[in-house]
């Protein structure tokens, strides 16, 4: 399902992927993907930021459950931004996860601010993928960490015509990179200690699954949010995901890597 006309994530498009993603998460997996994305890194009594937070789902979730000491949350959209700072009150949480809603661009934040900077299906929407690396380079710490999930394709080559015709059916700006040109990017912009993880097997068989709840025990609800000639759309939307997915083109991924040092801009 496309977004509103102005470009922004409306009640709708809220209420629909709360009611398949859950509450708080704008992207697929929840609690459990967040803990697979962090895996085997502490992120305990650390101070992180998350790009392009959504509704705050995984910042309070680091939280939570894996005593992070803080997070700022920043996201290009008001109502998303506005629905995060409405679930960090309901769950006690406005002291340790504060959200600002920002426009794309260069970080507002000064050197050496953060000990991570955590991403969840975001930086597919940012055309200039090296500047974004340097930049989370210079506001971590020394031994910091970039932490980031991301849809991604296989190849850097123009989209097929499958592929073409799947973005354009989700109404986003998606600027998908390849896993290997992340990690080229990342050696450039002084990362080491790179990992990364392919997730095309996993998102296949999640977005299979969700579109059996959206046909099936979850119909209702989103008819409900959406209205019959939506739902109908957005079941068409799924259809397509599962088609690229299916092929192998699209191929979310998951990467982590520890900064060397500040990045040298002269």
């Amino acid at each position: 399902m496309s977004l509103t006309d102005e470009g922004h994530y409306g009640p709708k498009q809220l209420n629909l992927l709360k009611v398949v993603w859950g509450e708080g998460f704008l992207s697929p997996g929840g609690t459990e993907e967040i803990d697979e994305i962090i895996k085997n890194s502490d992120v305990a009594k650390k101070y992180i930021l998350d790009i392009g937070c959504g509704c705050g789902g995984a910042a309070f979730h680091l939280i939570k459950n894996h005593d992070a000491k803080s997070v700022e949350g920043i996201d290009p959209e008001p109502l998303v931004i506005e629905t995060a700072k409405q679930l960090a009150l309901k769950n006690n949480l406005s002291d340790l996860a504060t959200f600002k809603c920002i426009q794309p661009g260069p970080l507002q934040y000064d050197d050496e601010t953060f000990d991570i900077v955590f991403s969840k299906e975001v930086f597919l929407h940012i055309p200039d993928k090296e500047a974004l690396l340097k930049d989370v380079n210079r506001v971590l710490k020394p031994g910091g960490m970039i932490i980031v999930s991301d849809w991604m394709r296989v190849d850097d080559k123009s989209p097929s015509e499958q592929m073409q015709d799947y973005i354009e059916a989700e109404g986003l700006d998606m600027l998908m990179c390849s896993l290997k040109k992340y990690e080229e990017l990342l050696k450039l912009t002084n990362f080491t200690d790179i990992e990364i993880r392919d997730r095309n097997e996993w998102y296949l068989q999640k977005a299979k699954k969700e579109l059996e709840e959206i046909e099936g025990p979850l119909y209702q609800k989103v008819l409900d949010v959406l209205g019959k000639e939506e739902t109908i759309g957005a079941i068409e939307i799924w259809k397509k995901l599962i088609g690229v997915l299916e092929i192998g083109e699209h191929r979310p991924g998951h990467f982590k890597a520890k900064k060397i040092k500040q990045y040298d801009t002269k």
